[in-house]
């Protein structure tokens, strides 16, 4: 009995590697076949390209010169020109408007550019305010002291002050401070 088994499991074994090799085979044909019929349909597909190409010249050709000759097309495609030409016209305007308006006509593009520019305009601005701070400043001190000198007040002290405010003599630093 045991022989019986072994020659079933071997016919058995023999049988499945007999499947997966018609399996593999069958993959070989499809494989083979489909190549094949690439490589016919690229040189077909390339034959009609070039046929169709041929067709649309001819046609296109013979469209231009029916165009060519028929007055009302030309007028038609003139007048379309025509309009065309205003519109574009008229949307540069307002595309210009927008850039100005942005500040963009001035070859700023980028949002670092007008950044940069926005920037330099406040600094400018700032120096201005600081200058103007400075002038509105000055007459505002000159006024106080004018006030102050001209209260009412004893002439010996006016005299006395004039003397405190004279200029010091200067005195001689140490030689250590100096050597610094």
């Amino acid at each position: 009995m045991a022989k019986n088994t072994k020659k079933t499991v071997e016919q058995s074994a023999d049988l499945a590697r007999k499947i997966w090799l018609a399996g593999v085979g069958a993959y070989g044909r499809a494989y083979t076949n489909t190549v094949g019929a690439v490589e016919q349909a690229s040189h077909v597909s390339t034959e009609l390209f070039d046929d169709l190409v041929e067709r649309g010249e001819k046609i296109e050709g013979d469209v231009r010169q029916s165009v060519s000759t028929n007055d009302r097309i030309n007028k038609v495609v003139e007048a379309a020109g025509k309009f065309g030409a205003s519109r574009r016209a008229k949307f540069n305007e307002r595309v210009g408007a927008v850039r100005k308006g942005l500040g963009l006509d001035r070859g700023i593009f980028t949002v670092d550019q007008k950044l940069d520019h926005l920037s330099d305009q406040v600094s400018a601005l700032t120096k201005e305010v600081a200058a103007l701070k400075k002038s509105v400043a000055k007459p505002s001190t000159r006024k106080a002291a004018v006030k102050k000198t001209t209260a009412k007040k004893p002439v010996a002290k006016k005299v006395a002050v004039r003397k405190a405010a004279a200029p010091k003599a200067e005195t001689k630093k140490p030689a250590t401070i100096a050597a610094k």
